[in-house]
């Protein structure tokens, strides 16, 4: 089997991403940033992948690497959707769902809700009982209002959901060295589950002295560009004990090959790689794939509709089920069928 075409369409804000093969296999992926990302796809990507095995993956990947070290300029989220068009198509033409081709190590995982950012405590507080109303068991605040407020919508939380729900707070590298601290040490008091990217994510020193004076667990490297790789890649904290909980997803880390690679590390330093979520539909079905083949991670984070579930451009959608988990489709592949009708409305361009 060979990949035939590469073939992007172009919608405001995201890029549906299409591999053929030339024995009639599709699998898809979608990227984030609209034309800029698929131009470098078309670019940069598409002559690493036509003419290639779909199940030639680890090649493929290491060309697109390569291509992009030498002059590529490939944004961060580039080739992340090819990958999972990859391996969409072998686990169609294994006939497998990927959890199971990956590793089938569970059927189910927790969902917590996430929130955007969000500076008021008693707007924090109406979603947050929202949250569990829907079925949630973990909750985690973006607070987004400066220490103060923050420590108010984190406090106001913990009150309104009382010590049964798991619940995290993430910041988005909002605090200088000691917020970062006091926050941590309120956020014990108050029973938090982890707290995430309090600093930048360049202060690996920052890093590794608040983990050193803190028991909550820090979760990072989410933003962290590269990955595997660089000043400020995933291997340095964990040799640093910079963080206690990974971060990584298939859209910002290399598709699914790029987030195996990091579960296996996490696994090899005995830390979970808690996954971020994609802000795709498709690409959190992906994720969700991944997290259960694994078993260093204990959430699936879901960022959408309570009801509707998570699923812009799918002719399904995840949504958690009465005991707050959810669950990968069991049809080959990713399982899910794009709902073309829906993309085709907000399509701008096709490369």
């Amino acid at each position: 089997m060979k990949v035939t075409a590469v073939e992007m369409a172009v919608l405001e804000h995201l890029v549906v991403v299409t591999v053929k093969t030339d024995e009639g296999l599709e699998g898809h992926g979608f990227a984030q940033k609209g034309r800029s990302v698929a131009e470098a796809l078309a670019e940069v990507v598409r002559p690493q992948v036509v003419g290639e095995d779909p199940f030639d993956y680890e090649r493929i990947w290491q060309k697109m690497l390569d291509r992009d070290r030498w002059g590529g300029g490939l944004p961060h989220n580039a080739y992340g959707a090819v990958d999972v068009a990859l391996w969409d198509i072998m686990g169609q033409a294994a006939g497998r769902p990927l959890f199971k081709l990956l590793g089938g190590c569970r059927r189910r995982v927790k969902a917590y809700y996430t929130t955007g950012g969000i500076a008021d405590p008693e707007e924090q507080v109406k979603v947050a009982l929202a949250a569990k109303e829907a079925g949630f068991t973990g909750y985690k605040l973006h607070p987004k209002g400066g220490y103060d407020r923050d420590l108010a919508s984190c406090k106001a939380v913990r009150q309104a959901l009382g010590e049964e729900m798991r619940i995290m707070s993430d910041p988005v590298a909002a605090y200088n060295h000691q917020e970062a601290l006091r926050m941590g040490r309120e956020l014990e008091k108050l029973n938090y589950y982890w707290l995430e990217e309090p600093l930048m994510d360049p202060d690996i020193e920052g890093y590794v002295e608040l983990s050193r004076a803190l028991d909550i667990p820090i979760a990072g490297t989410e933003w962290a560009h590269g990955g595997l790789w660089g000043l400020y890649s995933t291997p340095q904290y964990l040799v640093r004990k910079a963080v206690d909980i990974v971060r990584s997803d298939v859209s910002w880390k290399g598709g699914i090959t790029g987030l195996l690679k990091t579960f296996h590390l996490c696994e090899a330093f005995g830390v979970n790689c808690e996954v971020h979520t994609a802000m795709m539909s498709l690409m959190d079905v992906a994720n969700l794939h991944v997290i259960c083949a694994k078993r260093n991670c204990e959430y699936f984070e879901y960022a959408g509709p309570f009801k509707e579930g998570i699923g812009f451009g799918l002719k399904s959608a995840i949504c958690i089920d009465a005991e707050g988990y959810v669950s990968p489709p069991d049809a080959p592949g990713l399982g899910v069928e794009l709902d073309w009708d829906v993309l085709d409305k907000h399509i701008v361009a096709r490369l």
